[in-house]
């Protein structure tokens, strides 16, 4: 009976470093669209977040989803993460169709993890409003530009440089093989004790 006791602590052991050593991600919200956020067709629109640090998130998607009709516009492929990357981007809508059940994902497209999810937000035409944005385009960072109806079977509108695939990004990786490691070694000595 105690070496059933020592291997089911092992196990305990084990599976406690192997879930200490997951990336949790803490913080990740979309500041602009706002709810009831009006975007202009024919304009340039103000897509903005804030994300918190050491979440294990390096790389995210944009996409831009229409609720009452099937339909999803694939924006942005490995968007950067980090610190001292934009956390804006500037989109303009070119006869995209109007409709006021528009949301904004931000996910890991091949992995199916999804970060967050802004507010439902409506696209109007340049001519239905009279009022300006709220947010001003900010020149210094990228302008994607989104046509047409929302159709899933098209690519990313824009896709950035390439993740580093082969690079550790900021030693999280290292942390978590050897938590890892040290659960497997302890989990051995208690069964060889």
């Amino acid at each position: 009976m105690p070496s059933l006791r020592r291997c089911v602590l092992s196990l305990c052991l084990l599976r406690f470093a192997i879930l200490a050593s997951c990336d949790t991600h803490s913080y990740f919200t979309v500041k602009e669209p706002q709810e009831n956020t009006q975007w202009l067709n024919n304009a340039v629109n103000v897509l903005s977040w804030e994300k918190g640090i050491w979440d294990g998130v390096t790389f995210f998607d944009i996409e831009m989803v229409r609720l009452n009709t099937v339909g999803i516009t694939y924006i942005a492929f490995n968007v950067q993460a980090k610190p001292s990357s934009p956390t804006s981007l500037n989109i303009y809508l070119e006869d995209v169709p109007t409709g006021d059940d528009y949301i904004m994902v931000f996910i890991n497209s091949t992995h199916m993890v999804r970060h967050c999810l802004s507010a439902m937000f409506s696209i109007v035409n340049d001519t239905d409003v009279s009022t300006s944005p709220s947010v001003t385009p900010d020149s210094t960072i990228p302008t994607i530009t989104i046509s047409g109806s929302p159709n899933p079977t098209k690519v990313f509108v824009t896709t950035f440089a390439g993740r580093a695939t082969s690079i550790v990004q900021g030693g999280q990786a290292c942390g978590s093989i050897a938590l890892m490691v040290a659960g497997v070694v302890v989990g051995a000595m208690m069964v060889l004790w």
